[in-house]
């Protein structure tokens, strides 16, 4: 289930929401002031690594195209 990484464009807070399908989507609220001004972020995802530690846009040994 995807998530996806909001703001509220009156109050600045930032909030998460989990979604069925991006078919679905239906318009959210700021979770903090109830306003519906909020913009979609996009967001960053984690990787976990072989020793089981979540690094951020960190890839496997070896499987990193930067690398």
């Amino acid at each position: 289930m995807p998530m996806y990484e909001y703001s509220c464009e009156d109050c600045g807070k930032k909030f998460q929401f989990f979604q069925k399908s991006i078919r679905s989507e239906k318009k959210q609220t700021c979770p903090e002031c109830g306003s519906s001004k909020v913009r979609k972020l996009i967001s960053s995802f984690s990787a976990v690594s072989d020793s089981g530690s979540s690094d951020s846009g960190s890839c496997p040994t070896g499987m990193c195209p930067f690398s």
